[in-house]
Order: C-alpha cells, then sequence, then structure tokens
C-alpha cells in the first residue's frame, strides 16, 4: 500500500531531523541506511524536495566536517544564486512566449548540499570551480515544444553566460 511507505518516508524525515539526540553510530547507521533506502525510494516517487533533504541530513551526519565546510560555503552565495534564479525566470518565460511557446512554469532552485558535494568529488574540484549551482526548469506543453524552448533558450545561452559569469 503507497501510504504505508508515505508514511514511512514521512516517519524517517521526522527522524533524520532529531538524529543529534541519539548515539553516534546510531546516527551513522540511520544516516546510511537513509542515503542508500529512502533517499532514492522518495525520488521513485517523484518526491524531489524530501529527497533532498534526507540526502543532506544523511550527509550532515555521515561527513560533518565536509556538510559543515561546505554548508558555510553555499550559505554566503545562497542569497546571489536566488537573485539571478528571480531575475532570469521572468524574462526567460517572455521570451519562450514571443516564440510562440507555451509556459506553464519557469522556476529554479539553488543546489543542494549533498549534490554539490557529488558533484565537487566527481569532477575533483573545489567548490570554486562548480559553477552550476542552480536549476532552472522550464514546463511546456508537449515534446515539440521542450526541444523548440531548447533551441531558443541555446540561441540566447551566451549572453546570459557572460552576464552570470
Amino acid at each position: 500500500d503507497v501510504r504505508v511507505i508515505l508514511v514511512k518516508l514521512a516517519d524517517r524525515l521526522h527522524n533524520m531531523r532529531t538524529l543529534e539526540h541519539l548515539p553516534e553510530p546510531k546516527q551513522r547507521r540511520i544516516a546510511q541506511e537513509t542515503r542508500d533506502l529512502y533517499a532514492p525510494l522518495a525520488h521513485r516517487f517523484g518526491m524531489a524536495n524530501l529527497r533532498w533533504e534526507l540526502e543532506d541530513l544523511a550527509f550532515k551526519f555521515l561527513e560533518p566536517t565536509e556538510y559543515r565546510e561546505l554548508a558555510a560555503l553555499v550559505a554566503q552565495k545562497r542569497a546571489q544564486r536566488e537573485a539571478i534564479i528571480t531575475e532570469l525566470a521572468e524574462p526567460l518565460a517572455r521570451k519562450l512566449t514571443g516564440a510562440g511557446i507555451t509556459v506553464y512554469e519557469v522556476a529554479g532552485r539553488a543546489k543542494h548540499l549533498w549534490s554539490i558535494h557529488r558533484k565537487m568529488e566527481k569532477r575533483g574540484k573545489p567548490y570554486e570551480e562548480i559553477y552550476d549551482l542552480l536549476a532552472i526548469r522550464v514546463l511546456v506543453d508537449n515534446v515539440q515544444e521542450c526541444y523548440h524552448a531548447l533551441g531558443v533558450i541555446h540561441d540566447g545561452w551566451t549572453p546570459l553566460q557572460e552576464r552570470f559569469k
């Protein structure tokens, strides 16, 4: 029953939010289980925000030093990234609409700590050399408009890239 899984995910989120009250070995075991099982399960159910929070909380308990260092670096520039998202969303929606594309949503988000950390490790680069720290999602009517939107966005990419380096 799907409802049982949803309740279990909610319970795990609550447990992860209060994990600091447990002994360290238990914290690590629960955090690892959360990263390995519950975060992917939340992803499968289309619950991205829940997945990201579970991954970030697991990161906090499994790699506390790296978590604290990255959290401090990200906090310094989070407002700047959120301002860029806000600044880009409206003109992007106007440009796509002007190209005849039905746009349902243009939304953005700052990438989450675990995602940034994995990217740093995979690329072997420090935080300062990771440039894709935000994401913008565009929802359109159909697959054809999706490809059209990609073309419109690609044609306008160079000026945006230069502006937000």
